[in-house]
């Protein structure tokens, strides 16, 4: 199996491996890798559905992926509204796939490292609804352990027990670390492209040239209820330190976000 890391922080480029062939002990390494690294390009599949489901299947039961209504879609998780949001993501480009299609993906435990330890530490604390569900902003990756960023869609959250204007502050200053062209890669759709993504870990973009034609999705249903392992380290009557306000906030002013992504030493002023 050749593989290519397509950035220091996430993502691989596999090639020459036919998914459609590929045995126990090659899917196992692919599993893996793709744990490792989050997203995973596999170049010049030539399948049909059939084949894309049954591959797709093994990382867990699958459901069809729907088409978002419009070209151009804001950064966000699939499902991210539900108690267990979809596990992972995968789309499949079939033969006369548009030119100018991409997508972009964000590595979200990576955007987590980038912060400055006291800013980490404080959205610990935090949570976000997403529709009728709460989860934690810091979630821990159930099967790898790895703590990362969960956003769902930038504009569809709001955080409970804090005031909107500063739950807005907040989610930007969250959102500018996201989304720094540190953590990010824009992948660029050709026929046979088949992307795999872990939907916990990695937020999208799309910008379609017209719509998803040309573009086959599957997710692999969420097994995983993420609020409830952390529930308790984010209560705010429990856990949060004697003294801190907005319930789930420690004391201190939050740094101020200029909306573009800062390095975490200007934005934290350490």
């Amino acid at each position: 199996m050749q593989q290519q890391s397509i950035t220091p922080a996430f993502g691989s480029l596999v090639e020459d491996v036919p998914v459609a062939r590929l045995g126990p002990p090659g899917f196992r390494r692919l599993h893996e890798l793709w744990q490792q690294r989050h997203l995973l390009v596999l170049r010049g599949q030539a399948i049909d559905g059939a084949a894309f489901e049954d591959f797709v299947a093994g990382f867990g039961e699958v459901e069809a992926m729907e088409a978002p209504p419009w070209s151009r879609a804001g950064w966000g998780a699939e499902q991210s509204w539900i108690e267990r949001p979809p596990f992972a993501c995968a789309l499949h480009a079939r033969p006369g796939m548009p030119e100018g299609s991409s997508t972009w993906f964000a590595c979200l435990p990576a955007a987590l490292r980038l912060m400055a330890p006291e800013l980490a530490a404080r959205l610990r604390w935090l949570a976000l609804h997403h529709g009728p569900n709460v989860h934690p902003l810091v979630i821990v990756q159930p099967e790898s352990g790895e703590p990362t960023l969960y956003l769902g869609a930038r504009g569809d959250t709001r955080m409970p027990g804090v005031p909107p204007a500063e739950s807005e502050r907040i989610l930007n200053i969250v959102w500018s670390y996201a989304t720094s062209p540190a953590v990010t890669l824009c992948h660029a759709w050709r026929p046979g492209d088949l992307v795999l993504w872990n939907n916990l870990t990695v937020a999208h973009r799309h910008e379609f040239a017209d719509g998803l034609r040309g573009l086959r999705g599957l997710r692999v249903k969420g097994r995983y209820t993420l609020s409830a392992p952390i529930r308790k380290e984010a209560d705010p009557v429990a856990n949060v330190p004697e003294g801190n306000a907005l319930n789930h906030r420690p004391a201190g002013p939050w740094p101020h976000w200029n909306g573009a992504a800062t390095p975490a030493s200007k934005l934290y002023n350490l």
